[in-house]
């Protein structure tokens, strides 16, 4: 391969880059983006970046900007500093720098709409802008998690096949311990994969056909077993040619004894007794001394009916069903989610993919694609699949646009997520070798450290990976790089260190013992560095080492439950980092129990659970004291009914709440060692279930929700994975997957020992790659144990754990640690395969075997000879040890000296945030945000009464007066008057509008109706001003109702607002005493309202707004004079006169020739209680027409151009 430079490759043609760990893979990424901006003249937003993660994609988009950003203010400068080789190259190589300034401040200007997606989401992307070209909906929902959807299929398939079948089937599968939960299981990974080919080596069997056949012998057997048992016991226990040794007499009366149990069952079972074969013919002919001759009998060879058909449903059931369901939930998930316009994470794939090989679509669809991007950056491309490697090769394939695909086929560790490595290696065979290149120059490692990793990957010389097409290539250190060096007591140690478990002879150490050694030694080594930082005597360059230097990489959760409870032990404090659920801990379990006391308080048994849990923490004692003091059982109960209730009436999160307070959670979980932990585990569960529990209403839903995602808990769904319980300095325990892309000053990695396979514990379910075709993914379902299907699928695993173990020595910085030895896996594990292979081996097997094998037989000596042989090219940068075995020092944390705070005084004005403000928001102090988005509707509904006459009932019927006040009679009156016809005049229609109003509001519609429906018919009557205008003569085609408004402040300050009303005689009136008051902080952005009610007559246009409000009992409160008080007490002038601002912008835009003295007619403040027609305009109405010249300084007050 070519070793690659960004600073010079072609920016051309499809290209592959392979990055070994810490060789900057970003920095070539960045520096590609920035030459492809500059160098081309492309886009930003046709220059698509795609990654694997929403983490990556946010760092790629960070770097990339900075990176943009850098370079311009190098060309404006005109120079860039010595060190920046990409700045430099392109100042001294673009002709123009006018013309690269232009294009780099474009770029930044422009980066928000960057192409930088995850692959999802640039699929995502791609079908919704051509969703025409895709064929497909443009209504479709994105949907992040399918496995309620994937239940509901697999619960259906199981009532399918399963609900009609015979009852010997049912009973096998209860026998098994089978579930549709433990069926999804089995197939789910493999879901959404076209390109996967199903085998099943007993080819496809007629199951039912099967079941029949069976029943049929069963009961033929029975009926002869009742006929002749003592025949048959006589032919066995006396037939002479017999061998006794495989039909000794002392097994047969317990043979016949089985016989007789598992033939009188009503059901016949599958799974037959163990020594059922000794009844069948085959067995007896095969059990007889030589020259003699079997028993014969038609009971033995209806055994052998049973055994053989027993056996071939038993595999039918356990094999074929799982195939059947494959297929039957790729067929069924596809049609629900179209059905329901649905799209889940693979769909995003599988359907650009599928619209991209179309036969009559594809072909433009991928020309439109490569022509809006015009180059591509693919990142982590070692974590592919054949569908995501077809996606780009169809679109690019044949262009000659810059197209580089950049990963590190070493790093490929993905494969439970459907990351296949063969797909990487299809597209390098593509690649053209001039166009294929690598990094090998490592920016991350101390350069000792690097001589010690090329040692332990370099010992082997072939294959270090098990695949030919993975070589190893050692890394080079950075010429330039200056790394802190790790001093130690003022010397530097050796960078790798190897403690060896050593053992006398070649018996293996037990797993569980090496854990427990490996993670005491790494926790007491962990303390003692930590403790040397505090006293400054271990140090990075120049400053004290600390907890966030340190990281413990581990495969598993039990491992880092190990690591976890050593530096426990040891007082060190440290924090985890990894995929997994947070439905797989302990707090979702006791979570649980709490929800079920709680759903069911009267349940002792699940009220004790919870109290037990260390969520309530009662000791054994405690709760037998409990079940002796009834008064304090009672207690607990009725507690728990009140939290029952609070749930049931308020929802799980005020529940939650109210019990995590109530209760003193929060203090009791912080006093366990691991308290932040758990408390972290609760808090998100709880998060979780509030989410849940909109799709999941009431309490035995939610209750079910969490109890299927703890029986099947995802790691693979963000939102389910633990989060960090503190970004404290701390000591991290991270999986090695979690740890990819990442990089520590020190790591750990104690278990790499552990060579467990998951092959070797598969249920007959293999996936591997054909080995004379290595680009077609087989799935094996019924391999027999000599099928060689497992040598394929356990080749392939054993090839990503050492690609894990690259990872995750590769981590470290400055110095690594491992922990080897005789331990029991330890011959699958991948130091074995490139320390300890053996030189020469028998033909019939494949190296691999011949390593575990060799292996097996190792001295605890040969052992240590051989790794000293094989790291010894490193010389003093390797460290060979025997594991330590001290108790070790519990970590003393240094004094924290609190600084002393002094109050800094704020010296620059106060942040002006642009917001919509509304009248609400300038007079409603604490309310602003939230009432501001509504209309106006009477919030505040109640006045001082006034006293007076008392009103005649033939001016107010006195009924209106005990109308319901507030909001919602508001509300109400508000809908009665936007949905009528006011100019109509029919009684019958109204009636029926009121009646359906009060109706919908909540109130009496048989006693209102009536006295409303005169109400409105007298407002409608009331004459407005001395012309007698009237709202029924406004016709609906002169009315807008609600016109609600938007117009934008530039700055409006309430001194400036109270100068403008000073200035126009506004405080000279009752207006004074609101207008001093008036405060609010300044405002800049939009003014939003509602306007009840526009309407033009006689060529003027006016404003009106509704006020149900209750001004008092006496018709004097509602006399004009008295209404200029309640709109002042109400802050009402501001009101109208930012809707009359808004109605004059309005206008001045649609009404030709406007002029505000000429069109605008004025403003109308009805309030309903004191309108009636006998009364006329002194009652009841408000009306004003503010002044030209106030309106015109308003105007340009909230512009922003008053002078």
């Amino acid at each position: 391969m070519n070793r690659l430079d960004p600073l010079y490759v072609p920016l051309s043609g499809f290209n592959l880059i392979e990055a070994s760990a810490g060789t900057g893979k970003t920095h070539t990424l960045t520096a590609l983006h920035v030459r492809l901006v500059v160098e081309l003249g492309i886009a930003v937003n046709r220059i698509l970046v795609v990654t694997y993660t929403n983490a990556a994609t946010k760092e790629l988009r960070d770097r990339i900007r900075s990176r943009l950003l850098q370079v311009r203010a190098a060309f404006l400068r005109g120079r860039a500093p010595a060190d920046d080789e990409l700045a430099v190259r392109l100042l001294d190589l673009q002709p123009d720098r006018d013309i690269a300034i232009r294009r780099l401040t474009n770029a930044v200007r422009g980066f928000d709409e960057a192409a930088i997606f995850t692959i999802h989401g640039f699929c995502q992307r791609a079908l919704g802008d051509h969703a025409f070209a895709s064929g497909l909906s443009f209504e479709t929902e994105l949907l992040a998690d399918t496995g309620e959807l994937l239940q509901e299929i697999v619960d259906d398939f199981w009532r399918r096949e399963l609900y009609p079948a015979a009852p010997m089937v049912a009973q096998y599968f209860l026998d098994a311990g089978h579930t549709p939960e433990k069926l999804r299981s089995q197939i789910e990974r493999h879901l959404n994969k076209p390109y996967l080919r199903v085998i099943t080596p007993g080819g496809v069997v007629d199951g039912p056909a099967l079941a029949q056949t069976f029943a049929t012998a069963f009961q033929q057997a029975r009926e002869l077993w009742l006929q002749d048992r003592a025949a048959i016991e006589k032919l066995l226990l006396t037939w002479p040619g017999l061998n006794r040794k495989s039909y000794g007499l002392k097994y047969i009366p317990g043979w016949l004894v089985a016989m007789d149990g598992y033939l009188s069952g009503e059901i016949p079972k599958l799974a037959l007794f163990s020594s059922f074969d000794r009844f069948t013919a085959a067995k007896l002919h095969a059990s007889v001394n030589k020259g003699k001759t079997a028993p014969e009998h038609p009971f033995f060879v209806v055994c052998e009916t049973l055994h053989s058909t027993g056996h071939a449903l038993a595999e039918y059931y356990r094999h074929q069903l799982p195939v059947q369901l494959l297929a039957y939930c790729n067929k069924e998930l596809t049609l629900r989610k179209r059905r329901q316009q649905l799209q889940s994470y693979d769909d995003l794939l599988l359907n650009l993919h599928r619209a991209l090989h179309d036969a009559q679509r594809g072909a433009a669809l991928a020309e439109t694609l490569h022509q809006r991007y015009a180059a591509a950056l693919i990142d982590e491309f070692q974590d592919t699949d054949p569908v995501q490697y077809a996606i780009f090769r169809q679109i690019y394939a044949g262009a000659n646009q810059p197209v580089f695909l950049v990963g590190d086929p070493k790093q490929a560790i993905y494969s439970f997520r459907g990351a296949d490595i063969f797909a990487y290696l299809n597209a390098r065979h593509d690649t053209p070798a001039a166009h294929r290149y690598t990094l090998d120059v490592n920016w991350r490692s101390d350069p000792r450290l690097l001589t010690a990793l090329n040692a332990v990957f370099g010992a082997a010389r072939d294959q270090p990976f098990l695949v030919d097409e993975i070589p190893f290539h050692p890394a080079r250190p950075a010429e330039h790089k200056q790394h802190q060096p790790l001093t130690i007591q003022g010397r530097l140690e050796a960078p790798l260190h190897l403690w060896l478990l050593e053992t006398d002879g070649s018996e293996a150490i037990n797993k569980g013992i090496a854990g427990d050694w490996a993670a005491q030694a790494t926790a007491v080594e962990i303390a003692r560095l930590l403790n040397l930082g505090a006293r400054n005597q271990a140090r990075i360059g120049e400053r004290a080492l600390s907890g966030g230097d340190i990281a413990v990489l581990v495969r598993s959760h039990w491992q880092g439950r190990l690591i976890r409870r050593q530096l426990l032990r040891l007082n060190v404090p440290s924090v985890q980092h990894a995929d997994d659920s947070v439905f797989a801990t302990a707090e979702a379990r006791q979570l649980d129990w709490l929800l079920a006391a709680v759903l069911e308080p009267g349940h002792e048994g699940r009220v004790r659970t919870a109290l037990a849990s260390d969520l309530f923490g009662l000791s054994g004692e405690e709760l037998h004291r409990l079940h002796e003091d009834e008064r304090a059982w009672a207690r607990w109960l009725e507690q728990l009914q009140d939290y029952r209730q609070l749930w049931r009436e308020h929802g799980f999160i005020r529940f939650f709440r109210a019990w995590l307070i109530g209760e003193g959670i929060p203090q009791r979980l912080l006093a366990f060692r691991d308290g932040e932990r758990r408390l972290t585990n609760l808090l998100h569960l709880a998060e979780l279930l509030h989410i849940a529990s909109r799709s999941h209403p009431g309490m035995a839903g939610l209750l079910k929700w969490l109890g299927d995602r703890r029986r099947d808990p995802s790691s693979q769904d963000e939102e389910q994975q633990l989060r960090l319980e503190s970004d404290e300095n701390l000591v991290r325990i991270v999986t090695v997957h979690k740890s990819k892309g990442l990089e520590y000053p020190i790591t750990f990695c104690p278990f790499v020992w552990d060579g467990r396979l998951r092959t070797d514990d598969q249920d007959d379910v293999l996936l591997y790659h054909d080995p004379e075709n290595p680009g077609q993914t087989l799935l094996t379902i019924g391999a027999a144990e000599d099928d060689p299907a497992y040598d394929y699928a356990r080749r392939e695993e054993m090839a990503e754990s050492l690609r894990l173990f690259y990872v995750a020595l590769t981590r470290a910085q400055q110095r690594c640690t491992l922990v080897w030895g005789k331990i029991k896996t330890g011959e699958t594990a991948p130091p074995a395969w490139l320390l300890h292979r053996p030189t020469i081996k028998e033909a019939d097997k494949d190296w691999l075997q011949a390593t575990e094998e060799r292996f097996g037989k190792l001295s605890g000596a040969a052992l240590r000879q051989e790794v000293q042989t094989g790291l010894a090219p490193a010389g003093g940068a390797v460290v060979i040890t025997a594991l330590p075995q001290d108790a070790g020092e519990r970590y003393q944390p240094p004094a924290v000296v609190e600084p002393e705070l002094t109050v800094r005084t704020f010296a620059r004005p106060p942040f002006e945030f642009w917001r919509v403000g509304s009248f609400t928001a300038l007079t409603a102090a604490g309310h602003a945000v939230e009432m501001a988005e509504w209309p106006d509707y009477d919030m505040s509904a109640v006045a001082p009464v006034v006293d007076a006459e008392p009103l005649v009932d033939s001016l107010l019927h006195r009924d209106i007066s005990s109308f319901p006040r507030g909001a919602r009679a508001g509300t109400c009156l508000h809908a009665i008057f936007e949905r009528l016809d006011f100019s109509r005049g029919e009684r019958d229609p109204l009636e029926k509008l009121v009646r359906r109003t009060l109706t919908g509001h909540g109130l009496d519609a048989e006693q209102w109706t009536p006295i409303v429906a005169d109400w409105v018919e007298r407002t409608l009557a009331t004459p407005l001003d001395e012309q007698g205008l009237q709202l029924a003569m406004v016709t609906p085609d002169r009315r807008i109702n609600e016109l609600e408004f938007y117009y934008p402040l530039a700055h409006l300050r309430v001194e400036a607002l109270r100068q403008v009303l000073t200035q126009h005689g506004y405080t000279a009136g009752p207006f004074r005493e609101m207008i001093e008051r008036l405060q609010f902080s300044p405002l800049r952005g939009y003014m939003k309202g509602f306007i009840d009610l526009v309407f033009e007559s006689d060529g003027r246009f006016y404003l009106a707004d509704y006020k149900s409000n209750w001004l008092g009992a006496e018709l004097v409160a509602y006399r004009r004079e008295n209404l200029a008080e309640a709109m002042a007490r109400e802050s009402y002038l501001l009101q109208y006169l930012i809707y009359t601002v808004a109605l004059h912008r309005y206008l001045r835009l649609r009404v030709a020739d406007y002029d505000y003295a000429r069109h605008f007619g004025g403003v109308y403040y009805l309030f309903l209680r004191g309108m009636n027609p006998a009364s006329g305009a002194e009652y009841g109405v408000f009306h004003d027409r503010p002044a030209p010249a106030l309106i015109r300084a308003l105007d340009e007050l909230m512009a922003g151009t008053a002078g």
